[in-house]
């Protein structure tokens, strides 16, 4: 049935997408509220996951059931968005402040939990600091080393370092750190 179905989705069958929206919207909608505790986001996930799904219909598998790689797409799609979301709550380099111009910040419950990340980023080392704006943008290591003339080991010794600093700076910023280390 699934090659049937990868078959029609493949050649434009409306029919067939609506079939495959039809049998995994509410699966999809389950599993990125799982993940995202966010209503909002869950929907707009699905949304993605369905349209790279008939984007990229001619790289589907035909041997391959229709749900893991449907649920491959929304992974990447959950990712990909997360990550830009993060980026653009990152203050740019230009704006924040070199570490020698930062004071202790004084951290109160019910801080912005956003301004405690920026603070905490806006501690580490200038190039460290780069390093970590740059993959939140969403460059790879190897991008990232080309750009610095560095080795990728260097940047990833970086990174390394800059999520170990994190951490140690506020518990807060430990949700950058998870989301560097998701790729």
């Amino acid at each position: 049935m699934d090659r049937a179905l990868i078959s029609s989705i493949q050649s434009g069958s409306e029919t067939a997408f609506r079939q495959v929206y039809d049998t995994f919207h509410q699966k999809l909608y389950g599993y990125f509220l799982q993940k995202t505790r966010s209503t909002d986001l869950s929907g707009e996930l699905v949304q993605l996951t369905f349209i790279k799904l008939w984007r990229f219909r001619a790289n589907l598998n035909i041997e391959l059931p229709v749900s893991p790689q449907l649920f491959r797409i929304a992974k990447t799609s959950m990712i990909d968005l997360l990550r830009q979301k993060a980026a653009l709550r990152i203050v740019s380099l230009e704006v924040v402040p070199q570490p020698e111009e930062v004071e202790e910040p004084a951290l109160l419950e019910g801080d912005d939990p956003l301004e405690v990340i920026r603070e905490s980023i806006s501690q580490l080392p200038p190039e460290r600091r780069r390093i970590v704006a740059w993959r939140l943008e969403g460059l790879t290591n190897s991008e990232i080393a080309h750009q610095l003339h560095i080795s990728k080991k260097t940047v990833e010794n970086q990174l390394n370092r800059a999520l170990r600093d994190l951490r140690k700076f506020n518990a807060e910023a430990s949700l950058v750190a998870l989301v560097l280390t998701l790729y």
